[in-house]
């Protein structure tokens, strides 16, 4: 009787679909540029910032969200010339910049890989807006200021914070578990249960 019990919740475990997180916010299918900020200079090395962007990016083609995405390579070149010789451009300057609609502006709040230097706890955090460039205003969130976004990585094993190698590596790892984070706010997606197990393969 034990044993069948077990099979049977074995069985209701697998048919029971996961649960699923509805898109946050829809974004408008318009040419639309992600950029991402780090003012506090909390992200190294800080090309990781393109990284999480690159993701963000590639997550909304391939989920066919947005079918014209820019390049974030065109508004960070952007930003960091006229960052080099004036004062940073409006977020609305800087999609127009590239001729984008839209642009998902991602301000880094934190981003770390232990919190006392011996115990790896990969974590990070940022605030996201969405911007509309012809009017300049804030199109998402429209309650508060900015939408938070956290990303960690679990069961992080201990060596992965001893070797400089292992750091670059587990750095990217949280750079592209950030921008999926991100990415998720506009699309319905699986959470818990059978989608963790998926995302730890």
């Amino acid at each position: 009787m034990l044993s069948s019990c077990n099979i049977a919740a074995g069985v209701s475990y697998i048919i029971t679909p996961d649960p699923s997180q509805k898109a946050i916010y829809t974004l408008q299918d318009v040419r639309t540029v992600v950029f991402v900020d780090d003012r506090r200079n909390t992200m190294h090395p800080s090309r990781l910032r393109l990284v999480v962007a690159d993701r963000v990016t590639t997550d909304l083609l391939s989920k066919k969200i947005i079918t014209t995405l820019v390049s974030p390579k065109d508004v960070f070149r952007v930003s960091a010339t006229n960052d080099r010789y004036n004062e940073p451009l409006p977020i609305a300057a800087l999609g127009k910049s590239v001729e984008a609609d839209v642009v998902i502006y991602v301000e880094l709040d934190s981003f770390g890989l232990t919190n006392d230097g011996q115990t790896a706890n990969p974590t990070a955090s940022c605030s996201l807006r969405v911007i509309s460039v012809a009017e300049s205003k804030r199109l998402f969130p429209t309650d508060q200021a900015s939408h938070f976004v956290r990303a960690t990585l679990k069961k992080v094993k201990p060596h992965r914070i001893a070797s400089n190698s292992e750091i670059r590596k587990l750095a990217e790892e949280l750079a592209q578990e950030l921008g999926d984070a991100i990415a998720k706010v506009f699309y319905d997606h699986n959470i818990g249960r059978l989608g963790e197990n998926l995302n730890r393969k």
